[in-house]
């Protein structure tokens, strides 16, 4: 089966192309600044494989029109530039600049969503925690889109690489946000719904290392190696649920049970190679399986699974000589695996088959808790800050301190000269020479 790519830089894998493969779940993508909307360009390169359409409608507003322009999948038509002459060339990493913007153009904002979020079922919203425009705006949009347009809001938002400015901003941009997991709303005609029905975060400090471990990832920079890890991740879940199969975690489940349960959500993947001899038991399989949601984290690490998970996913791919390997009694010891690993959490699972030598594992969890790097974030930025503190006070500063005398070796020397009160013009009294000056004989260009 040809390979799917997306931007012709990233493999997703080659399921997506297998028949019945679909959209589980419609999401829309809304991109707020830099970092939010080239997320979001990433999600706008993923096409249908029949007709070559976008799979997903994606919006983007910035402040800076210059980086609009340099998307490159999201349609021209919802490029959406955030106007006014305190903001138009960015919000300069000042969040309440991105807050204002997004208020002054609220009309603009508020129809754009209308018009391309239509069909949307979830709305994820995106922005890098760190910066000004989408840090600013992110909380102003999720309660538009909740209290509105009144569709379940998913948010993903990027942790910055540490960085004293960025850290702040990030730490008091997420510090309005986590509560929103746990805010029950009433509408007018009194459904409760949730504010935030899900997190999900992408730690730049981790994904970096892992670009930087990872040799087939050289020819892309780090950011973009980030924002096709998620896009791949969740486009890869979101159809895998679709994929015909006895033992289905199917579109709904992955939704209900799993997307919108107001929990963080981590992502794991694992590629198992069923050829190697390492593998010489059905219980080998079965621990290659179980750990995959351990160590395989995409997007994030340090999350407590055993007191934070709320519910559980996983989906196996097999190849499809090889299906017997992974059989109901064996799907039923991996489930009692993991519940023994993580005591009452309620798990979900499926299986699936492809044209393969490898087998996938999939792995979703909704936790209620944040990872290591955000429930630190507070300190790592109080650090930083005492770092500059530090840094200033044992600066060696601009003065220069005493009295210096003239080098007493060196014998002055006049510069002055005599030159008449009105200086005559040395270039006066040149002749220039022009085209009718020029002796005709001189011309090289003349013909004899």
């Amino acid at each position: 089966m040809s390979k799917v790519m997306l931007d012709n830089a990233w493999e997703l894998e080659s399921f997506l192309k297998q028949r019945g493969a679909a959209v589980g779940t419609k999401f829309g993508f809304i991109g707020i600044g830099q970092g939010g909307s080239k997320i979001v360009d990433a999600f706008a390169g993923i096409r249908n494989n029949l007709n070559n359409e976008p799979c997903y409608p994606v919006l983007c507003f910035n402040t800076n029109i210059g980086d609009l322009k340099s998307l490159r999948n999201v349609d021209k038509h919802n490029r959406i530039a955030l106007k006014g002459k305190e903001f138009e060339r960015g919000a300069g990493m000042i969040p309440e600049k991105g807050r204002q913007a997004v208020e002054a153009n609220g009309e603009e904002v508020f129809a754009s969503i209308q018009r391309v979020m239509r069909d949307a079922e979830v709305i994820c919203i995106v922005a890098s925690l760190g910066g000004g425009t989408g840090t600013g705006a992110l909380n102003v949009m999720i309660d538009v889109v909740a209290d509105y347009i009144g569709k379940p809001v998913i948010a993903i938002v990027s942790l910055p690489n540490p960085h004293i400015d960025e850290n702040i901003n990030a730490y008091n941009a997420l510090k309005e946000l986590t509560p929103k997991l746990e805010d029950i709303r009433k509408d007018g005609e009194g459904n409760q719904y949730r504010a935030l029905e899900s997190l999900i975060i992408l730690d730049n400090k981790k994904i970096i290392e892992d670009h930087l471990s990872d040799p087939e990832a050289s020819a892309i920079s780090w950011d973009r190696y980030s924002n096709y890890k998620v896009a791949s991740i969740l486009h890869e879940w979101n159809v895998v649920t679709t994929l015909e199969s006895d033992k289905s975690l199917d579109a709904e489940d992955f939704k209900n049970k799993l997307l919108l349960t107001g929990g963080v959500l981590t992502f794991a993947k694992k590629k198992i190679n069923l050829q190697e001899n390492d593998l010489k038991s059905e219980s080998d399989l079965i621990a290659e399986i179980v750990s995959t949601y351990r160590g395989r984290n995409v997007l994030a690490n340090g999350f407590d699974y055993v007191n934070d998970a709320k519910a559980f996913g996983i989906h196996v791919v097999m190849p499809k000589q090889r299906e017997d390997l992974l059989n109901s009694n064996t799907l039923e010891k991996i489930n009692r695996r993991l519940q023994e690993e993580l005591p009452g959490v309620p798990v979900y699972y499926g299986r699936s088959t492809w044209d393969s030598k490898h087998a996938l594992v999939y792995t979703i969890t909704s936790l209620r808790g944040l990872p290591e790097r955000a429930r630190k974030l507070k300190e790592e930025s109080e650090e930083l800050i005492l770092q500059q503190r530090e840094r200033e006070n044992n600066s060696s500063g601009f003065g220069i301190d005493g009295e210096l005398s003239v080098n007493p070796f060196k014998q002055p020397v006049s510069r002055s000269r005599t030159a008449a009160s009105v200086p005559s013009n040395p270039f006066a009294a040149a002749k220039k020479e022009t085209a009718v000056t020029i002796d005709p004989a001189k011309n090289p260009f003349k013909r004899n």
